[in-house]
């Protein structure tokens, strides 16, 4: 693939999409640990924002890293790249099943902090439970997954080489990002062989499309690679280890 013009907006991107995914993680952390906000309201502040913004800005740096490994590639943005091509199908309909997955798991989990236990322990609340724990999570990794495999073909080998501590920093982001997702999707969602599977093959394609000289210098390949090859390690370990499906200790 050709280096031009667009590789800076390619790096820019990736940052991009680092840091929406990043506060993805923390704006989750703060629910979790973090002092109760908007109390009064029938929905928390950090569930609200779970809900809308932050789902909403992590898509925005999903379509403009798209379009910057678009335009790219093939020189300009126009509408059969970006609707109709078989790239642009995969890349809506991942991210589309991504975001329908995120809320429907989102809105179920709220719906179970709400329901009285004799609603949840009927047929609703079994409906309610399959939303949340399962449906919502397989939505969630069907959508990353293929946006992921898009962005690994039409990415790298797109931008400039990455050096030093540029470098250790996009390496970084991939653990804390990629990694957690990996982890989040396999533990939390239950989903420990699809999660082992859908990161080993995200490594391959991408090891697949640039050699392991050039990966570690491509800014999508340090997005992708670290972070999913260490997730799907650390499942296939904990798995292991534990003889099965991992629990979450928190």
């Amino acid at each position: 693939m050709s280096v031009g013009r667009s590789a800076a907006p390619v790096d820019g991107s990736v940052r991009w999409l680092l840091g929406s995914m990043a506060l993805w993680e923390l704006i989750q952390l703060l629910r979790e640990v973090g002092p109760e906000v908007g109390s009064s309201w029938p929905v928390g502040l950090f569930d609200l924002l779970l809900l809308t913004v932050v789902p909403a800005l992590t898509a925005f740096a999903f379509i403009r890293l798209f379009l910057a490994v678009v335009q790219s590639n093939y020189g300009s943005l126009n509408t059969y790249t970006l609707t109709s091509s078989p790239w642009a199908w995969m890349f809506w309909l991942g991210l589309g099943t991504a975001l329908l997955g995120q809320g429907v798991h989102a809105t179920a989990g709220l719906l179970q902090t709400q329901m009285p236990d004799v609603v949840a322990n009927g047929e609703f609340g079994d409906l309610v439970r399959f939303m949340h724990e399962d449906l919502g999570h397989w939505l969630l990794g069907g959508g990353f997954f293929l946006m992921s495999v898009l962005i690994i073909f039409l990415g790298m080998g797109s931008s400039y080489r990455v050096f030093g501590g540029e470098r250790t920093f996009l390496a970084l982001g991939s653990l804390i990002t990629y990694g957690a997702v990996v982890l989040f999707l396999g533990v939390e969602g239950g989903l420990l062989v699809p999660a082992i599977i859908g990161s080993g093959l995200l490594a391959a394609v991408a090891f697949w499309v640039l050699p392991a000289r050039d990966l570690f210098h491509d800014p999508v390949g340090l997005l992708v690679v670290p972070g999913t090859a260490v997730g799907g390690l650390a499942l296939l370990i904990w798995g292991l280890l534990v003889g099965g499906q991992p629990t979450s200790p928190w």
